[in-house]
């Protein structure tokens, strides 16, 4: 046991070692050296990072909104998350429901059930509720990919500058024809 200790102190020693590491190589790739003439040391400038929000965004639906501070989409992406995860609820309720008394009737333990005394009624009652929640899951997995993409679009466009110099610009042109004849036209350019 007198070795037992050390080999506790030593592994303690390597995983601090390991995770201060691992945070210095994160904060380095995070920031990026600007060279200035005019400065004599090196800048550092934090970069938005794409690939962080996609992660965030995947591992916690809305987080890679919050890292790109789009905060106002927080509540689109747990309302449409919520009403879908309660349509899934209340169409598998529905679908179990209808299964177990289609089982009922198709054995003869039951004649009527709400109403309904035949079995195809509710045969079609229970598929039409299946195919409901199934939508519901195909819908919800749609959400949480387009949030996804959503922070990664974001993100890439974060650092974007929009200008207010937006202006289009008219002039008359000569323009070659593919047989090599001159006619006259119109140039656009514009300019954003």
């Amino acid at each position: 046991m007198p070795g037992n200790w050390k080999f506790t102190i030593i592994s303690r020693y390597i995983i601090i070692i390991i995770l201060v590491c691992s945070f210095k190589i994160m904060n380095a790739q995070n920031l990026r050296t600007v060279n200035d003439t005019s400065a004599v040391s090196d800048s550092y400038v934090k970069i938005h990072s794409p690939h962080k929000a996609t992660i965030y965004s995947a591992l916690i639906p809305g987080l890679g909104q919050v890292y790109n501070k789009k905060y106002w989409k927080l509540p689109v992406i747990y309302g449409l998350t919520g009403a879908f995860i309660y349509a899934f609820d209340f169409n598998n309720d529905r679908y179990n429901k209808y299964k177990n008394a289609y089982a009922e009737m198709d054995a003869g333990n039951i004649i009527d059930f709400e109403g309904y005394t035949d079995k195809e009624i509710l045969l079609r009652l229970k598929d039409s509720y299946q195919r409901n929640r199934d939508l519901n899951v195909i819908v919800l997995a749609g959400v949480y990919l387009l949030q996804v993409v959503d922070a990664t679009v974001d993100a890439h466009l974060y650092d974007y500058k929009i200008t207010k110099d937006v202006s289009m610009n008219v002039q008359p042109s000569i323009i070659k024809t593919i047989d090599y004849q001159s006619t006259y036209g119109f140039a656009l350019q514009f300019s954003f």
